[in-house]
């Protein structure tokens, strides 16, 4: 990755255009997308990067150079400052499920690492589009799951693929998280013979690829699911490496599946893959200086230390992250609209007014970090709000509060503990909101917990650390739209702009759309869009073929191999 990552967003905003038609993580209509990576049977990883260069693996290297032949062997050993909740795509949002089930499993399309382009995994190509509305996938043909029981090697085929999205797309509350993804929008998929997988769309829908290229939407078996109820404790698909050993909060094992359909090149280069799980961050700062991992995420925190240690044998960069820090007001829904006080508007705005989100990001993490203006991040420049649309102003937050007639709120705010930054975060708020005469009850909360009170959608205030995703659907329509899976936003104006956006084909109208509807969230007073942080990525100069992706919910590393 460049080490100017601003300089090489623009690169690829302008790249994209061209090269999909203003298409994939900028938005472009179905059609242009359609045309992006496409292959062959013998094009097995598929399209062109944004630069123009032939695409190697599925990452470039972590030292930026490919003249260095693969070499087979060892174990690639990985940190994970989590658990995931199951090793279930279609249930989990944590990355620490992508780290495990991205590199057991497989999807029809995934997007390169740095997301200038989506290209084939399971299918042969980009699909066809007889017409506007229809979608034709090729699934390769000879690519078997594990062999491991029940499904013990048994060669993968289009049944595999229906069956997958349309459990992944089970509209269960609080069960199939991703379900939006193709709710409303897939009428029926179809497998006219093995090989062979045919989507019917009820409406235009621009999020289409991207949805299918997410790491969210797997290939898995339903031998397994029927076994073992649901996907909890295992994972059992295509990928290159294969479920081994899962100790709670220790670790994961993975061997190399010697049936990989990518053999033939040599795939996967390592043995194994180790993933050890450290939830103390100074702790995983420790085994990374020690050597005990090759790879590490750090915050602010810990990054000088790896620094002074490892300097001189890990490669670094800094880059701003896809997940970043919301202060949430109650959740809505048709049934549950806003309580009093919140139910005044003016209200609301008073407290998003009375939050000095640069304080916060100054004094938590010495400002290692950039602010936001609305639900999309500026790492995604053709989309995000360039302006803010609400400004922090502690005055008008009073003359808002004292309009509404001075009401005394008291009430809990909720959080997922597990670090200093976090606890630092909830402190700062109540003393930010005692301004305007809010008296703050700090809760924090165990993780698996709070994200169980989180998707009841029951609670009063929050702090939290959603995500972004390159197509902005998944940005609007997860947390404010009609089929909104991890915040409820009861606005119907602003669902059928939401829907609007994702059935609209043309680039530059969406776009306008898109900017529309986040300025009329934003003044609607939900909650207060606050910053993203930088994240601290090491990589050891050992590892090649492998780089964090911009996506940290990829957890694939088919192409990884390492210097002794």
């Amino acid at each position: 990755m460049p080490s100017d990552y601003w300089q090489r967003w623009n690169t690829l905003r302008a790249s994209r255009r061209r090269f999909v038609g203003g298409g994939l993580a900028t938005g472009a209509g179905v059609a242009g997308l359609a045309l992006v990576g496409c292959g062959d049977d013998d094009d097995d990883t598929g399209g062109t990067t944004a630069t123009g260069t032939a695409a190697t693996g599925t990452a470039a290297t972590s030292t930026g150079t490919t003249a260095a032949q693969p070499k087979k062997g060892g174990t690639f050993r990985q940190l994970l400052t989590g658990s995931p909740r199951s090793l279930d795509p279609h249930f989990d949002t944590f990355p620490a499920n992508g780290a495990v089930t991205l590199k057991t499993n497989e999807g029809l399309l995934r997007f390169k690492p740095d997301f200038s382009a989506v290209e084939p995994e399971l299918a042969t190509a980009m699909p066809e589009q007889p017409d506007p509305l229809t979608f034709v996938f090729k699934v390769r043909k000879g690519v078997k799951f594990h062999n491991v029981a029940p499904v013990n090697g048994r060669e993968m085929t289009a049944e595999d693929v229906k069956y997958s999205l349309e459990r992944q797309m089970t509209d269960e509350a609080g069960k199939f998280q991703h379900a939006y993804f193709f709710l409303g929008a897939v009428d029926k998929i179809e497998t006219p013979d093995a090989e062979t997988v045919t989507f019917k769309m009820s409406k235009n829908y621009a999020p289409f690829i991207s949805y299918v290229a997410s790491p969210w939407t797997q290939v898995i078996n339903r031998e397994t699911v029927e076994k073992e109820g649901d996907l909890t404790q295992t994972a059992v698909g295509t990928g290159p490496f294969i479920f081994k050993e899962w100790q709670k909060d220790v670790k994961f094992e993975l061997t190399a599946n010697p049936d990989y359909w990518q053999k033939d090149k040599g795939l996967p280069y390592v043995d194994a893959v180790q993933i050890l799980i450290s939830t103390d961050l100074d702790t995983a700062a420790t085994l990374l200086i020690e050597k005990k991992v090759d790879s590490h995420v750090a915050g602010n925190a810990q990054k000088g230390r790896i620094l002074d240690a490892r300097k001189n044998d890990t490669n670094y960069q800094s880059v701003p992250s896809q997940f970043w820090r919301q202060m949430r007001m109650q959740p809505t829904q048709k049934d549950k609209p806003y309580k009093a006080p919140f139910d005044d508007i003016r209200v609301r705005e008073a407290i998003v007014r009375a939050v000095d989100d640069k304080q916060i990001l100054d004094l938590v993490y010495n400002g290692d970090g950039i602010k936001t203006h609305g639900p999309i991040l500026p790492i995604y420049p053709l989309w995000a709000l360039k302006e803010p649309v609400v400004d922090f102003d502690v005055k008008k937050a009073k003359d808002l509060m004292a309009a509404a007639g001075s009401p005394k709120i008291a009430a809990p705010m909720i959080w997922a503990t597990g670090s200093a930054q976090a606890d630092q975060i909830g402190e700062i708020l109540k003393q930010q909101l005692s301004a305007i005469g809010i008296d703050l009850e700090l809760q924090p909360m165990e993780t698996a917990a709070y994200y169980n009170q989180t998707y009841a959608y029951d609670y009063t205030f929050s702090h939290h650390v959603p995500l972004n995703n390159p197509d902005p659907d998944e940005n609007l329509s997860s947390y404010f739209g009609r089929n909104s899976r991890f915040f409820k936003f009861y606005d119907e104006a602003i669902w059928k702009l939401i829907d609007k956006q994702a059935e609209t084909l043309d680039q530059k109208e969406r776009q306008a759309i898109v900017q529309d509807v986040q300025k009329q969230i934003v003044q609607k007073y939900p909650m207060k869009f606050m910053f993203t942080t930088n994240r601290h990525d090491f990589i050891d100069k050992r590892v090649h073929g492998w780089q964090y992706p911009v996506d940290l919910y990829d957890g694939r590393a088919t192409s990884v191999w390492l210097d002794s």
